[in-house]
């Protein structure tokens, strides 16, 4: 069982002071049963920082199993673009619950980042550390602790510290330590450091982060280089630019690039679409993939199959679309991945969003974190602890607790939540949007 505990961040996007996310209650008994505690709903005002959390989660992932993430150009850029332009700076800390049978494990992992001054993500510090057992009276061992690319520590055999420093000398500046231990030919002695960092590349590749297209910065990221390339004089790469947006667009529906072998994999995935797919469209017959050779790979578009009819999905409603697109994650959830998804309410019918959630409340073994502006999910989830959070303008978080016969909706439209009164009326719109301003 793996169980993301609290999260928090600064210097993602708009958030300049700390945000701090809790899932679980502080102390962690032997008994620990997350069933009442695997789904929150984050709501807040427009530009409250919702979004950001979902980014922040997913720059988590990358940065814990992806030894290329930095070093990849578009990656870099987009993460400049992300980085809060005031700060310049900021971190990422999480803590996990991993379970194997009655064997506790608590994994708390921190990252420092800056921008700099040659306009570069960098990584500042790095520290990992870990205590078996729930008991809280057991101190966190450190693994291993990085600064300003340099190893300070490492497990507990000097050997391994030395041939490590060594192998990573320069290189943790812009690569985190596990996924460039794990993908290098090293001969460690100490087991338990190894087996802690399994745990938290485990951690890392169990988090899943879906964020609407519409709020992907790589567009923003592709015509930057395109108007560099202009300005050159350079134009031949102009097409390779507008395929990359096309793919963008179109997400995991069009376009997908599949090896050959897992071919077969792919299509049972995409047959269990159509099931789910099917749900909400009772007249769709299948969905077929469209496939074409490109060496090694296919590349796959996928085609909704109706009675008189076939369409691309690339040509699909929206809310079709959302849906096709949330499949993977909430699967994910279900199967005991750790999932956050920004707005999961966006382009989807109120009944059919209250239903999801119901199904992974009753079904689900992962966790699920969702951010909405719908307040449906309300009257669902106002009985579980900790299920719903508010996050205000200046970036304070306030959990929604029992109040008497209030409801967290009406809370929450009223403004009786901390910090988040919604201080706007129908009237403030006269003479700007039109109408007659009195």
């Amino acid at each position: 069982m793996i169980y993301l505990l609290n999260f928090s961040f600064q210097g993602i996007k708009n958030i300049e002071q700390p945000l701090y996310l809790s899932f679980y209650k502080k102390t962690i008994q032997n008994d620990f049963l997350p069933e009442n505690y695997k789904i929150q709903a984050i709501y807040g005002e427009n530009g409250s920082g919702k979004t950001a959390i979902v980014t922040a989660v997913k720059i988590l992932r990358e940065l814990i199993i992806n030894r290329n993430y930095l070093l990849n150009f578009d990656k870099q850029n987009e993460l400049i673009e992300l980085v809060n332009k005031k700060t310049k700076s900021g971190f990422l800390e999480a803590e996990f619950y991993v379970g194997f049978g009655e064997d506790a494990n608590l994994l708390h992992y921190k990252l420092k980042f800056k921008v700099n001054d040659d306009n570069r993500f960098s990584i500042s510090s790095e520290t990992f550390e870990m205590k078996s057992g729930s008991n809280s009276r057991n101190h966190y061992k450190t693994i291993y602790e990085t600064k300003n690319g340099d190893l300070l520590k490492y497990g507990n055999n000097l050997s391994d510290y030395t041939l490590v420093r060594e192998k990573t000398l320069n290189l943790l500046n812009q690569q985190t330590l596990v996924p460039l231990i794990f993908e290098t030919d090293i001969n460690l002695i100490d087991g338990n450091s190894i087996f802690a960092m399994t745990l938290l590349y485990y951690c890392g590749s169990s988090i899943f982060a879906c964020i609407d297209n519409e709020d992907s910065h790589i567009q923003y990221v592709v015509n930057q280089q395109f108007e560099k390339l202009q300005k050159k004089g350079i134009t031949d790469n102009f097409y390779r630019f507008k395929d990359l947006r096309s793919a963008e667009l179109f997400g995991n529906s069009h376009g997908n690039i599949v090896s050959k072998k897992n071919f077969g994999a792919f299509k049972k995935q995409v047959d269990r679409l159509f099931r789910f797919v099917q749900i909400f469209k009772p007249d769709l017959i299948n969905i077929d993939i469209d496939k074409k050779i490109d060496g090694e790979n296919y590349i796959c578009n996928l085609v909704m199959v109706y009675p008189d009819y076939l369409l691309d999905s690339e040509f699909e409603s929206r809310g079709i679309r959302k849906i096709m697109q949330l499949f993977k994650y909430l699967e994910n959830a279900v199967n005991g991945a750790i999932v956050f998804i920004d707005e999961l309410d966006s382009n989807i019918n109120d009944i059919y969003l209250e239903k999801l959630i119901e199904y992974f409340m009753n079904y689900g073994k992962g966790q699920l974190c969702f951010t909405a502006h719908n307040l449906s999910p309300m009257n669902i989830l106002k009985d579980r602890k900790k299920s719903i959070c508010f996050i205000s303008s200046t970036n304070t978080v306030h959990l929604w607790t029992s109040d008497g016969n209030l409801s967290p909706e009406n809370a929450y439209r009223n403004g009786f939540i901390d910090d988040s009164p919604f201080n706007v009326e129908a009237s403030d719109f006269l003479g700007i949007i039109g109408g007659v301003d009195e």
